[in-house]
């Protein structure tokens, strides 16, 4: 009896053996190509019952998507596109745009991975996916405008050079001299353009050609090469989406070289570039204040000061730029941190910067640099709880403020460009580091009060250690203070001028 128990325990064990060996020979052979390039993957794919896994995290944040997952309800929420999607482990659903889809698979928890089957990918991003399961190879192709046609018709006074796209991108033109040439810069993809269109001989006395060739993965470059220096106009139109230039002869035209709106024919729809300097107003919040003064350096320079000191300075390059700015305070006063919140929703707030400058537990003056924070629900990065707990303190509801997880899903949800202040927290960091030359300590995420329910870009910056004896005698000064405003106007200035209406 005994000898029979054995056989079938070793039977058995070889058979989970194998059964093992065979899904991790499956995980190791899988590939991921994204755009026809390897994806690194440190999370393996899995198949199992012939249905491909692949890690939540590699691919999501490969197609430029950001991923929140609150273990306590095994929820995971996904913000790619402009759009936000919700996945509850081992539910046979997901919820996109407020629209609850059936899924085949659910999500699932392999080897304490969080892993999604391929139609997820389908459904939240805007890509082609095709597996070849014979070379165990998933290929992800994300879809962007691509150029269809290029053509061209001269005038005589003119030529004018039509590229019709198949949908709106992004576009930017500029010279180049030494032979003289124009070029255009569009977003997307030249798979789609026929190889008469790739190069084309005008010799017209204005344009001798237009070539056309992948700039770099996310651009298609459009040369124009010229006889001579020549003024142009730059416009784009819709049904159908198409980008026009008209390149003047030599003695006509504006001007000036411009990228402008002209009249369209009766027929055409014009779509000018909106004018955004001046319509998006920026809240700068000086940490502290009043009976809060923040964290005090050794020769007892306070934070409140140095931070409002800072936000003077920044609200009038604003201004001075044309582009509405609000302080939360303009003196040393305490306010709430939900209250700054509230103040910069009410005034239809675009970027909120809250200004603050670090400091270190248990006197370690050593502590240096610059780094960037945004909203999360957990925390990322070395001392980002540290932080969050430090800057929190003004809080009505501290010390409770992130132990309610619920809490904190309903603010992330609130808070509608969350996915926006990546962009502006790398933008101000790099600024920063570059103006100020101290340590550049990166981004970091963590539940501050002050940034959760802003419905805009939000950020909390923290410029120096006024622990560190060397740091708060820059603090201390206006040079210094004047720098780190600077670095901010320019980083803010760059992300109003370069982040569309609507996230389109």
């Amino acid at each position: 009896m005994k000898k029979i128990f054995c056989i079938i325990l070793i039977t058995a064990l070889f058979a989970i053996l194998f059964l093992v060996s065979s899904v991790l020979a499956q995980s190791s052979e899988i590939k991921i190509l994204l755009d026809n390039n390897p994806l690194e993957t440190v999370i393996p794919s899995v198949i199992e019952n012939d249905r491909l896994f692949v890690s939540a995290r590699n691919v999501v944040e490969a197609l430029g998507g950001r991923i929140t997952w609150f273990p306590a309800l095994k929820l995971m929420t996904i913000n790619i596109n402009s759009r936000t999607a919700r996945l509850v482990i081992d539910e046979p659903s997901l919820e996109i745009d407020k629209k609850v889809i059936p899924l085949e698979m659910p999500a699932r928890i392999i080897d304490n991975r969080v892993m999604i089957p391929l139609e997820v990918i389908k459904i939240i991003a805007e890509v082609d996916i095709k597996w070849d399961n014979q070379a165990k190879t998933l290929f992800v192709d994300t879809i962007r405008p691509y150029l269809l046609k290029v053509r061209s018709y001269s005038y005589p006074d003119k030529t004018r050079v039509v590229i019709d796209l198949s949908e709106k991108t992004e576009f930017r033109a500029d010279k180049l001299i030494n032979p003289d040439r124009i070029f255009i810069d569009i977003m997307g993809s030249i798979a789609k353009l026929e190889d008469t269109s790739k190069q084309i001989q005008i010799d017209d006395g204005t344009i001798k050609t237009v070539r056309t060739a992948k700039f770099n993965e996310e651009i298609t470059r459009v040369v124009f090469d010229l006889y001579q220096e020549v003024r142009y106009e730059l416009f784009s139109l819709i049904e159908p989406d198409r980008v026009v230039i008209d390149i003047f002869k030599s003695g006509e035209g504006a001007d000036i070289t411009k990228t402008l709106p002209v009249p369209a024919k009766p027929e055409e729809k014009l779509i000018s570039k909106p004018e955004i300097i001046g319509k998006r107003v920026v809240i700068i919040d000086p940490g502290h204040g009043g009976k809060d003064p923040g964290a005090i350096g050794p020769t007892r320079l306070k934070e409140s000061e140095v931070t409002l000191g800072i936000s003077l300075y920044l609200e009038k390059l604003l201004k001075n730029a044309d582009i509405p700015a609000y302080l939360t305070r303009d003196k040393d006063e305490f306010i709430y941190l939900e209250d700054r919140t509230n103040f910069a929703n009410q005034k239809n707030g675009f970027v909120f910067v809250s200004i603050h400058v670090n400091s270190v537990l248990n006197h370690r003056p050593s502590a240096a640099g610059i780094e960037t924070f945004l909203l999360s629900s957990k925390y990322i990065g070395a001392s980002a709880r540290d932080v969050a707990d430090r800057e929190n303190r003004a809080s009505r509801a501290h010390p409770e403020v992130d132990t309610d997880l619920a809490l904190i899903i309903g603010d992330l949800e609130e808070s509608a460009n969350i996915k926006y202040s990546f962009d502006l927290a790398d933008i101000i960091q790099k600024k920063l580091v570059e103006y100020l030359k101290l340590e550049n300590r990166g981004i970091k995420q963590a539940p501050f009060v002050v940034l959760k329910g802003a419905n805009m870009a939000a950020v909390i910056v923290e410029v120096g250690f006024i622990s560190n004896p060397k740091e708060e005698e820059l603090l201390k000064t206006n040079k210094f203070r004047e720098n780190a405003a600077q670095a901010l106007f320019e980083a803010i200035k760059y992300y109003i001028e370069n982040t569309p209406d609507n996230g389109e």
